[in-house]
């Protein structure tokens, strides 16, 4: 029988982190890579991975990327390793030289989700964690959300440095590292200012629909109660930007038990498009949605309401996403 380990001893990554940034500025030399393991063992392999990031050659960025996510986020579940490594993943990919900046941040954001098991359903779209009253437990006797916990700790820690990165010119970086901050486990005030700051001048529907879900997800995770009303003004204004309202619509669901209004199932009719389907190709949150479609994705997120999955079903069967 698998022994569980203990908190707050040296197999707790929480702990571990912690303790390191008491001590000073994190370094690759610092962290206890051997300790830990990744998919195909130990993680000694890691830093040399990390390294390749920053790599000039594409190619060698690329290779380094794709060792390191097969092996720290290995099917869809998050390595004990990859928690030590998200303060790396952010700071590399904050330089405007590195190849693959926007991949870097969904690693980093990723590091903290639980696995999506390729469904997306409007009582979990916005469930970052796993939960702890199950207490699912890795190959080594620890529990699965202390490396939620500590990836999604660091994305806190490095808030102001994510921030700043909305601002980035690049779109994906801008869209990814809303979903990064999304994901931050105790976030500072200032975070949804700065959300709320980037969605008031932003240009470019990937990105303000990846702020909008970004600003409710912490809304609601954060037990805001005016998050419900918030995202139906911005869904049901005729005012606002199609992705805007679709991307409201789908917080506002996961924000409420509430049945899908008539009025809403209308606006899906009417934004639900090509030009929509492409965008929401690059938002972070969809799970597989480029290989499902638009269309199919927002079916099955309806999850229990067969009456406006079979009624969307069939006023957007022609519409070719």
């Amino acid at each position: 029988m698998l022994e569980i380990c203990e908190p707050g001893g040296e197999q707790d990554v929480r702990w571990v982190v912690a303790r390191l940034r008491a001590a000073g500025e994190l370094t690759l030399d610092d962290m206890p890579w051997g300790r830990f393991s990744h998919a195909y063992g130990p993680a000694d392999d890691v830093p040399a991975m990390l390294q390749a990031l920053s790599d000039p050659d594409a190619g060698r960025a690329e290779s380094g990327l794709k060792k390191l996510w097969s092996r720290a986020r290995h099917q869809g579940n998050s390595d004990t390793t990859l928690a030590l490594a998200v303060p790396f993943l952010l700071r590399i990919a904050a330089e405007p030289a590195v190849h693959n900046r926007h991949r870097l941040l969904r690693l980093a954001a990723e590091a903290g989700h639980r696995n999506h098991f390729g469904t997306d359903l409007r009582t979990d779209l916005f469930q970052v964690s796993d939960d702890p009253d199950e207490l699912m437990i890795d190959g080594d006797g620890r529990p699965v959300v202390w490396t939620q916990q500590a990836a999604r700790e660091a994305v806190t820690t490095d808030a102001s440095l994510l921030i700043w990165l909305l601002d980035d010119p690049d779109v994906l970086v801008r869209a990814n590292t809303a979903y990064a901050l999304a994901g931050a486990l105790s976030p500072p005030p200032k975070v949804q200012a700065a959300l709320q700051a980037r969605l008031a001048t932003e240009t470019y529907p990937t990105v303000r629909i990846s702020l909008v879900l970004a600003i409710a997800q912490l809304a609601a995770l954060h037990g805001d109660p005016d998050v419900v009303r918030l995202t139906r003004e911005l869904w049901a204004g005729e005012g606002h930007a199609p992705d805007v309202r679709f991307a409201a619509a789908l917080s506002w669901l996961c924000a409420t038990a509430e049945p899908v209004p008539d009025r809403m199932l209308d606006l899906f009719v009417e934004v639900v498009g090509p030009e929509l389907a492409e965008w929401m190709k690059d938002v972070p949150w969809p799970d597989r949605i480029a290989e499902r479609g638009l269309v199919a994705w927002l079916v099955a997120f309806l999850g229990e309401a067969p009456t406006a999955q079979a009624w969307l079903t069939t006023r957007l069967a022609g519409s070719g996403v």
